[in-house]
């Protein structure tokens, strides 16, 4: 592929599985002239300073929710281990509360839903606020989007489906990056980051993608805001 070049903290990331055209790869050219045009704020380079990479193919959400706890400062539980050293993993999440909600081996076994992310994510000491994607309009999700990138207390995460915007598999949790207004995209900063890049998104695209209904929750998927207390 030509016009691959290092950007930023994302550099490592290499494009593993073919994107269709709506989409655009960080790591190309484009991609990455777009993040400079776009003018990240301090949520996406917090985000992409403590993205992981999920550890099951299932645990995109507790991936997800760690990345953005950790950049919000959010660093407890930590595990002993790493005393004196603060930092929220993907095991750590699952705290007696949130074992509670769904055990670490159900979510090995089938992921999560976007209300028991919710459910976590409140149980770690975050404020947080689930909006399913049948109540968004287009407008709502770019005008939170923009206010997100702008307040360095807020992350997103989206749940989606992949296939919806071309990709392979079906529910997904990641962090949203960068909103890119001129373009009207999103960087969506994948945590299965051995399978895709960062990819930029069109809204109209997620908005879609977020719109089908997760079966195993009977609602139609969304996006998780959470803000520090």
């Amino acid at each position: 592929m030509r016009g691959l070049r290092p950007v930023l903290l994302l550099s490592a990331l290499l494009l593993a599985t073919p994107l269709r055209a709506e989409t655009l790869a960080l790591d190309t050219e484009a991609g990455s002239e777009r993040l400079l045009q776009a003018g990240v704020g301090p949520q996406g380079f917090g985000l992409m300073a403590h993205l992981e990479t999920e550890m099951y193919l299932t645990f995109c959400g507790p991936a997800a929710l760690a990345t953005a706890l950790n950049s919000l400062g959010i660093r407890d539980p930590s595990p002993p281990e790493f005393y004196p050293y603060h930092r929220v993993t993907q095991a750590s999440v699952f705290t007696p509360k949130n074992l509670a909600v769904k055990s670490l081996a159900q979510v090995q076994g089938a992921g999560m839903t976007l209300e028991q992310l919710l459910d976590f994510a409140h149980n770690l000491g975050a404020e947080a606020k689930a909006l399913h994607g049948d109540v968004l309009t287009e407008a709502d999700l770019r005008g939170l989007l923009q206010r997100a990138q702008a307040d360095s207390r807020q992350r997103v995460i989206a749940n989606y489906s992949r296939r919806a915007i071309g990709q392979e598999g079906e529910g997904h949790f990641s962090p949203i990056g960068a909103f890119d207004a001129a373009s009207d995209s999103v960087l969506i900063l994948d945590v299965a980051r051995y399978k895709y890049p960062p990819v930029w998104v069109p809204v109209p695209e997620l908005l879609q993608a977020m719109q089908t209904v997760d079966t195993d929750a009977g609602k139609a998927r969304g996006l998780l805001l959470l803000t520090v207390p």
